[in-house]
């Protein structure tokens, strides 16, 4: 299985693995390639990864685009079940050979509702640390929630 960006599983305290705090003094390290780009976002191609060393969040921020930025959250298989499959043509556009070589995240939403922060299970994020290479991955069923209730907001 790919090394992980930042560990942030959600039954742990998250931590940036070693070889990130190797390749934090190396720019082009820290970017990862989105070639199909981001919905709603046409000249976002290149996002670096923000992690402020608390909590099971992360920033996606882009790099082409300053205002294309999301919070990450990784997939919980405890709450969803298994994460999606990549097509081969996904698997192809990430330089993968399998479905373990990358991490699924969820970009949420704190705005979308005033009780819940949500999260977006119709266009997860798959990302492969070893290749920088991300994607999302927009699903066609309509049954996915696109504001699942992921955790309560917190209190002001």
């Amino acid at each position: 299985m790919a090394q992980k960006i930042v560990n942030i599983d959600s039954n742990s305290t998250p931590e940036v693995s070693a070889s990130n705090q190797a390749k934090s003094s190396n720019k082009a390290l820290l970017e990862f390639q989105f070639p199909r780009g981001v919905a709603g976002f046409a000249d976002a191609f290149r996002f670096a990864f923000i992690y402020e060393g608390m909590g099971n969040m992360v920033c996606m921020q882009s790099v082409d685009c300053p205002e294309a930025s999301f919070i990450l959250t990784p997939w919980d298989e405890a709450r969803l079940g298994l994460p999606p499959t990549l097509s081969a043509e996904q698997r192809l556009c990430l330089d993968v050979e399998h479905d373990d070589e990358v991490v699924w995240l969820l970009v949420l939403n704190p705005f979308a509702d005033a009780t819940w922060v949500t999260a977006n299970l119709r266009a997860p994020i798959a990302i492969c640390e070893n290749t920088h290479m991300g994607l999302q991955c927009i699903r066609n069923q309509t049954s996915l929630d696109i504001r699942f209730q992921w955790m309560r907001q917190p209190a002001p």
